[in-house]
């Protein structure tokens, strides 16, 4: 097995669900990686200012974090790479694309390079819920005065429903923003060629990979295309069965007994727990 590149997405694939994680275990397996001289890329739809929270204690050279799914890559504590939206993609949404009916009972969230934004009178209970996965969160009165570069924006409804909102904003926008179901409720708006999948790629591309290098996990509908994209793919034994139907391997173990790294150790370090 030929690994080069190991991508892994983050909620409810290595991280538990308290978002924890065995920071002893994931420095034993980032340094065997680095000595391998295989990088290790965090793949996520949170911000990265709380990525670098989350893995404050762990940083290293191989290291690599993808966030706001996909429209920042950072290096060795370098942007690489900024898919934020356009001026004027930004200023059509909020004022005109956030008023049609698909938003009429949404709670959004725009979330920029210095923080995020939502507008007054948005449910207290809802508020305080997205300070926990949303950093710097800020009220103001008008989204049309938020003055910062837009990484994505985030669009909030009921877990069942959010499969049906990503088809009706793919089909709304038609090429000039993309949907990806985030989980738990929340569907995220991004430049229309920015993704998990399109930052492995250009990350493959940047260093002479290909896709029979590349081990990925996940757990969600939006690592879906990751999934199918990789040689080495393993959805995580705890994702819904449409996941796993498009891994080529499955996890012996969930995320809350560390089935990531435990994958790791075993296939590309050479060691069994």
């Amino acid at each position: 097995m030929s690994i080069k590149l190991i991508a892994t997405d983050l909620n409810g694939t290595l991280l538990r669900a308290d978002q924890s994680f065995d920071q002893a275990r994931f420095k034993r397996v980032l340094n065997g990686l680095k000595r391998l001289n295989i990088p290790l890329v965090l793949s996520s739809g949170n911000q990265y200012a709380h990525l670098q929270q989350l893995f404050a204690d762990v940083l290293a050279d191989n290291l690599v974090m993808v966030a706001e799914n996909g429209a920042s890559i950072y290096a060795r504590g370098q942007q690489i790479f900024d898919g934020s939206l356009t001026a004027e993609q930004q200023h059509h949404f909020v004022t005109v694309d956030r008023f049609q009916d698909l938003f009429k009972h949404a709670y959004l969230i725009l979330v920029g390079s210095h923080g995020s934004y939502t507008e007054n009178g948005a449910p207290a209970k809802l508020v305080a819920m997205a300070r926990q996965f949303y950093d710097h969160l800020q009220l103001v009165e008008n989204l049309d005065t938020v003055d910062d570069r837009i990484k994505k924006i985030s669009v909030s409804t009921m877990p069942a429903a959010a499969a049906t909102l990503v088809e009706q904003l793919n089909a709304y926008f038609d090429g000039q923003l993309r949907a990806h179901d985030s989980g738990y409720g929340v569907v995220d708006l991004v430049g229309q060629h920015v993704g998990k999948l399109p930052a492995i790629q250009f990350l493959a591309q940047r260093w002479g990979l290909n896709a029979d290098e590349v081990m990925a996990f996940g757990d969600g509908a939006n690592d879906v295309p990751l999934l199918k994209y990789a040689t080495h793919s393993y959805a995580m034994v705890n994702a819904p069965a449409e996941v796993q139907a498009v891994a080529n391997h499955v996890t012996a173990l969930d995320n809350e007994h560390a089935g990531v790294l435990a994958t790791i150790e075993e296939l590309v370090l050479g060691k069994t727990n």
